[in-house]
């Protein structure tokens, strides 16, 4: 049984506990993650083979897929805001989005396209930014000034994600060799049946919507540029990380399936999946990094609350370029990997792909969560979601570069090289030098944003104190 604070002024007591649309956000968004990471697991292999995209075209259309789906949250929160409102934006875009996931298990290349750039692009797009803000906005209204439970709740949140995204990239690859793609394309098409129909059921424990238009003041609008300009070379930056981790899913997958040798992860699978010896292959290792993901964050937040427990050794800018260096090290496994083969002569163990997830996992952990938390804290109070949407523009523009960038990978065995194509020891080692190009640039941006950060934190509370100033002067003069 929960506890409750005081009675409020009604004589109604406000509960300490979460709200119930917690577990209905909870299930809905694992199995819609569930859903979308499933399908994005087996996604490119999906297209350079079965589709007969090649290795080059099918990785541009899925880094062109993934920057859709980071930049349509824009067009998300101006659909719910001007128009819908966050509940119906939301049940609306998911419809297209299951149709999308049924249509993408044909095997014919316009409806592929069709599935992905029509449904499941705005599908994902639309929904991502708005389930959270009305996870927000629920707390808000129901547990007024609980911040500390609200923060509770969104990392019931995250580890739906996470959860979700583990069991359904474990599963998924497995379906597929076992029943094929189109029955491991329902997968997914039906747990994002179930998380909208969790979703809807919830609708009478949300938050009341109500679209107020704000127009900003002058001073506000102020404040938004100078808190760009602050974050402008920081967002900058952190697109070249994108460029380097978003290579993960595909050109690592690629490299797995013609240079690695998966016989030595092999395991036998649990007894509901039906007990049989089972041999990974190049896509099936991806659950390893939702999995490490969920054991990395409570690890380094204990490790950093025993050493550092304020934050004056360890601050966000230091942990984002920690964050670069771990990046630089899981690509430099894989360069090591590829210059094992001896130039594609020999085969690798599949077991250098695993240390390379396991220690791109840590620097993402490090740097997008930090990222995250950093630029919500530096935005004024009135445009907090709208700076976290340009953060999550770095990811659109991060593979809007892979778009071009991927294709000088020259290791394909399903391609013929082209006229600008390296080898992957080559492709790998000049990921590096991008991901250390902007460490170095990173190091002296960051300082000179905390020095800025700390000039406008100071500049705020001198204003909260003048206003505050203000207000009991005039208290006093009322008085007298």
């Amino acid at each position: 049984m929960s506890q409750a604070l005081p009675p409020t002024k009604t004589g109604v007591p406000t509960p300490t506990g979460h709200p119930p649309g917690l577990w209905f956000f909870f299930w809905g968004e694992f199995a819609e993650r569930a859903s979308f990471y499933g399908m994005r697991a087996i996604l490119p292999i999906y297209l350079a083979s079965v589709m007969q995209f090649g290795d080059k075209d099918g990785g541009t259309i899925y880094y062109c897929f993934k920057m859709a789906a980071y930049f349509l949250p824009l067009l998300g929160g101006i659909i719910a805001d001007r128009w819908l409102g966050r509940y119906w934006t939301i049940v609306g875009f998911s419809i297209p989005y299951v149709i999308g996931h049924f249509i993408l298990g044909v095997e014919n290349q316009w409806f592929c396209l069709i599935a992905l750039f029509l449904f499941l692009a705005p599908g994902t797009g639309v929904i991502k930014p708005n389930i959270s803000s009305l996870l927000g906005q629920t707390y808000d209204q129901q547990r007024p000034g609980q911040d500390g439970l609200r923060n509770s709740g969104f990392q019931w949140f995250y580890f739906a994600i996470n959860i979700g995204a583990l069991i359904s990239m474990f599963i998924v690859p497995i379906i597929r060799d076992h029943k094929g793609y189109a029955i491991a394309f329902q997968f997914p098409a039906w747990l994002m049946v179930l998380a909208l129909a969790i979703f809807a059921g919830g609708k009478r424990f949300y938050a009341k919507e109500e679209r107020v238009v704000h127009v900003k003041t002058p001073e506000e609008k102020k404040q938004q540029w100078a808190t760009l300009v602050r974050l402008l070379g920081i967002f900058g930056l952190i697109v070249f990380w994108w460029v380097a981790y978003e290579h993960n899913d595909s050109i690592w997958v690629f490299f797995a399936r013609d240079y690695m040798n998966h016989q030595d992860t092999a395991f036998t699978l649990p007894s509901w999946l039906g007990g049989a010896r089972y041999e990974p292959k190049a896509d099936s290792y991806q659950y390893i990094n939702s999995l490490f993901v969920l054991i990395f964050i409570p690890v380094f937040n204990l490790i950093f609350r025993a050493i550092d427990p304020n934050m004056k050794i360890i601050t966000p800018v230091r942990k984002v370029l920690a964050g670069f260096l771990l990046t630089a090290a899981a690509i430099g496994v894989m360069m090591l990997a590829a210059y094992s083969t001896n130039g594609g002569a020999a085969k690798v163990s599949a077991w250098w792909l695993v240390v390379a997830y396991i220690v791109l996992t840590a620097g993402e952990v490090l740097l997008y969560g930090t990222m995250l938390d950093l630029s919500y804290a530096a935005a004024p109070k009135s445009m907090k979601g709208f700076i976290t949407a340009c953060f999550l523009l770095t990811n659109t523009l991060g593979n809007f570069v892979n778009m071009l960038f991927s294709r000088l990978y020259g290791g394909s065995l399903k391609d013929a090289p082209g006229r600008w194509s390296v080898s992957p020891t080559t492709f790998f080692g000049l990921t590096i030098c991008i991901v250390l190009a902007a460490t170095v640039a990173f190091y002296f941006v960051g300082k000179q944003f905390e020095r800025g950060q700390a000039k406008a934190d100071d500049a705020l509370k001198e204003a909260e104190a003048k206003a505050a100033g203000d207000v009991k002067a005039a208290s006093d003069a009322g008085l007298s």
